[in-house]
């Protein structure tokens, strides 16, 4: 079967057979992902950051197919399966990590929290995704766990794909299942090499991880990396007993991977000013759901209309335009990025400033922060939309989850954490952040310090 060959700034060149070109790459609903911005508004920060989920999703296949090809090589991954069932468990991935994403709306995560997913939910049932699950014995069903985007992911394989996932040998609602993190074939009793494949694409280890550290990284220019990606590639180890792993062969670089990992969310994804540009968008559609009185993101307008970041950004344009108010305003500033600055920058700052426990003045700030708002606002006396008490925009990171990469040595599985190669990380921990306009810095910490202390 003829091959074709994309030209990757990150991986260099992946290859794809003809008929994952013609079937899912050169499709309507994948090509529509070329217009949604894998960090949102992060390029108002990082002027590179313009790299989409239509190059991620590349990468995650090319990453998917290079290490199961590399499992096939080993000595205990083919074991007990002829090449026709490992061809159907490799075709499977393939397809599940092109199409993981398809379902992100516009601006990736900033807008999901709009998707309606109890109708989500209930269309997937309608397509049995539900009832394989249960007759996987897979309880609770991930569905009612999982984020909206992947379960428009599912949707969209299930109502745009199924004719093609079937000419390819591959059922669609394993794709499904390997995009939520599961292996139907395995959960039903199959062999063991069916729940790696499924682990390749979600997991501590997963390659979904390690495109988009490494394509954010790059794209972005912040140059916070340095760990060895190929040799990652080559460490990726499995066996009956403990599933996917990684070898000692990561030893050299896991140090560094699991560095990398922390600086790309500290110092792209919270960097002070990316907080502010995707916390402002969000706003922005928030208000222009009120303006339009429909909503502006349903599960139609993706899947019928193919709805991107440029849809959803001539709404705001026109919207601004007929709005003399707050949208108007906010949209300028957005356009002009005319960004207020923090009360602190880095942690560092963060503990100079605040006169009381971090943590708990953290904890304090987020689950008061709508209340606060509009307490400082009045005590500053600005308009509340001119105060923001906000954190980083994608689901907070969590260093447990580094701390359980399994790595593999001497017939035994232990995680990282366990074998001593995850220190203490205090330093970077997520930190909220307080805009407040020119001149009122002081004012805002000291104001809020004290009610803290009152309230504590």
């Amino acid at each position: 079967m003829s091959t074709t060959q994309i030209k990757d700034p990150v991986h260099g060149y992946i290859e794809l057979d003809q008929d994952l070109m013609d079937l899912i790459v050169d499709t309507r609903p994948f090509q529509r992902l070329r217009y949604v911005r894998q960090l949102s508004a992060t390029h108002l920060v990082y002027p590179g950051a313009n790299h989409t989920r239509f190059e991620h999703s590349l990468g995650v296949y090319h990453l998917a197919r290079t290490v199961l090809q590399n499992l096939r090589s080993e000595p205990y991954f083919p074991r007990e399966m002829d090449a026709h069932e490992l061809d159907r468990i490799q075709r499977t991935l393939e397809c599940a990590a092109l199409l993981h994403d398809i379902g992100h709306p516009p601006f990736s995560h900033i807008s999901e929290h709009l998707l309606d997913t109890t109708a989500l939910t209930t269309q997937l049932q309608s397509h049995g995704l539900a009832d394989a699950f249960d007759a996987a014995g897979v309880t609770p069903s991930p569905i009612e766990e999982s984020a909206p985007h992947e379960l428009l992911s599912c949707l969209i394989v299930l109502e745009r794909y199924q004719n093609e996932l079937r000419s390819m040998g591959v059922d669609p609602l394993d794709v499904c299942a390997h995009i939520l993190g599961y292996s139907l074939e395995y959960e039903r009793g199959g062999e063991w090499q069916y729940g790696v494949a499924a682990q390749i694409l979600h997991s501590p280890i997963d390659v979904d991880r390690l495109d988009y550290i490494t394509r954010d990284n790059q794209m972005t220019g912040a140059d916070v990396l340095s760990f060895d990606t190929e040799r990652m590639l080559d460490s990726y180890t499995s066996h009956p007993d403990t599933g996917l792993a990684l070898s000692d062969k990561a030893l050299s670089t896991i140090g560094n991977y699991l560095e990398s990992r922390i600086a790309i969310y500290m110092w792209v994804t919270q960097h002070h000013k990316s907080v502010y540009a995707n916390v402002l968008l969000g706003e922005l559609l928030k208000r222009l759901q009120t303006h339009a009185q429909e909503p502006v993101l349903t599960i139609d307008r993706v899947l019928e209309d193919g709805a991107d970041d440029s849809t959803l950004l001539y709404e705001l344009h026109a919207a601004a335009n007929e709005s003399a108010g707050v949208l108007s305003d906010l949209y300028d500033r957005f356009r002009s990025r005319t960004f207020p600055k923090t009360c602190w920058k880095h942690r560092i700052a963060y503990a100079d400033r605040v006169d009381a426990p971090l943590s708990e003045f953290s904890s304090w700030l987020i689950a008061n922060r709508e209340q606060l708002k509009h307490q400082l606002a009045e005590r500053l006396s600005v308009p509340p939309h001119e105060v923001w008490i906000e954190r980083s925009y994608v689901p907070a990171y969590e260093p447990q989850e580094l701390k359980d990469i399994p790595i593999a040595y001497g017939g035994t599985t232990r995680s990282v954490g366990d074998w001593g190669l995850y220190g203490d990380r205090s330093f970077d921990s997520p930190i909220p952040f307080v805009f407040v306009p020119h001149g009122h810095h002081k004012t805002a910490v000291k104001t809020l310090t004290e009610w803290f202390h009152a309230d504590n």
